[in-house]
């Protein structure tokens, strides 16, 4: 069993150490680390699985890890923690960390189609940007926390403006969210995971356009108090909420989706070397028995062994172990010989009229034309056959008289 060695004629990262593999043989070893090199084929598909280092999506990995955790700290927190706003500033930092982290720029990989989200760096760094009112909005808070627990109070300037400023930063921290969901949509895409590509692009639409109508109509009524026009703002708010709630369990999603993906990489990288281990074990037990088999009777590993020689534990003789046959549809013969059909005696629409016209009955695909006469059921019931006078006296007993030599004779 030979081996077919394809040489790397591009730029490629090593998928643990980052070195470039261009000129080594395909499925060989990485020499800076030893890793196997996974085989890629010829014309990539466009999907993360075959584009993208397994290092680039352990980063994508902990970026989203990082962001879930954020999410999930900022929600338990005020339930069992201390009514404070330092710890969301911390859990902030956390978050933007997560964000920068899967935001980072993809490595170039011979074939790749280019997207005009993932590999535009404007657009990144509008994600970037934008998610850092996040920590900020939470230094607001934790600012207006520490005046009113001055026993002055604070100076009343000071403190509006610190108002004014945390109101301003948590509605762009929402907004944040419109391109947050844009950017985690395209990577569900180039993951081939399509739902959650929709269900994010959806999150981006309703903040924009819900989040909109619904910051609106609150401002108008609280700025004309109009109540009835405030309690109207419920759904669009209930709407925005459920929102937001499908939006962080996506990122929770993401996060097992790139674990999903490393672990495939990995697995296609070792099958180089299970199909080099099971070659060295052809040519070295050539003949004999090559993978690890038990023996029938013992459980003796005969590996080896010859088919028939006996079991050096229990002498029990050595069968080879069966493998189902696999046939190559390409040169596999058909099993149909491509005769024609024989359709003699097929009545066909002439045959039908002539014989409605001879029962004188109308013709139609919808109407039974009349037959002949009833079909027999048996040939027993055809006085014709001669095979109904061999049953004429099938209740009486017959004795079979045996043939002698002298009545022949």
């Amino acid at each position: 069993m030979s081996t077919i060695h394809t040489n790397i004629t591009t730029d490629r990262e090593c998928d643990h150490c980052g070195y470039n593999l261009k000129g080594l043989p395909m499925g060989s070893k990485c020499p800076e680390c030893g890793t196997p090199v996974r085989r890629l084929s010829s014309k990539t598909s466009g999907t993360i699985m075959d584009e993208a280092p397994t290092r680039f999506v352990r980063k994508l990995r902990l970026g989203f890890l990082l962001a879930t955790a954020s999410i999930i700290l900022t929600i338990l927190f005020p339930l069992f923690g201390p009514e404070s706003a330092i710890p969301e500033v911390f859990f902030s930092l956390i978050w933007l960390l997560g964000i920068f982290i899967f935001t980072q720029r993809r490595p170039k990989v011979a074939g790749m189609r280019a997207d005009k989200i993932l590999d535009n760096d404007k657009f990144r760094l509008i994600v970037r940007a934008a998610n850092i009112t996040w920590p900020i909005r939470a230094l607001c808070l934790a600012a207006l926390e520490a005046l009113n627990a001055t026993q002055t109070g604070g100076s009343p300037l000071l403190v509006g403006f610190v108002e004014i400023m945390t109101m301003v930063f948590a509605i762009a921290s929402w907004i944040s969210m419109i391109p947050t969901s844009i950017y985690v949509a395209e990577l569900a895409y180039w993951s081939a995971h399509n739902n959650l590509a929709d269900r994010m692009r959806g999150c981006a639409w309703i903040l924009a356009v819900i989040g909109t109508l619904a910051s609106a109509m609150t401002g108008v009524g609280m700025v004309l108090n109009w109540p009835l026009l405030v309690g109207l703002t419920f759904i669009p708010w209930l709407i925005i909420l459920v929102t937001v709630l499908v939006y962080n369990i996506t990122f929770f999603q993401m996060t097992h989706v790139m674990h999903w993906v490393i672990k495939n990489q990995v697995h296609a990288a070792g099958s180089f070397e299970r199909m080099e281990e099971r070659r060295k074990k052809e040519e070295q037990y050539r003949g004999r028995i090559v993978d690890d088999t038990p023996c029938d009777r013992c459980g003796y590993n005969v590996i080896g062994l010859e088919p028939g020689s006996p079991c050096p534990e229990c002498g029990t003789l050595v069968s080879h172990p069966t493998r189902p046959e696999i046939r190559d549809p390409a040169k596999t013969r058909s099993y149909h010989d491509n005769s024609p059909i024989d359709v003699e005696g097929y009545e066909g629409e002439d045959q039908l009229q002539k014989k409605s016209d001879s029962a004188g009955v109308p013709y139609s695909p919808q109407t039974e034309v009349p037959d002949e006469g009833d079909i027999p059921l048996s040939m027993d019931d055809d006085p014709e056959h001669p095979k109904s006078i061999r049953h004429e006296n099938r209740d009486h007993e017959h004795k079979i008289k045996p043939i002698s030599f002298d009545d022949e004779r």
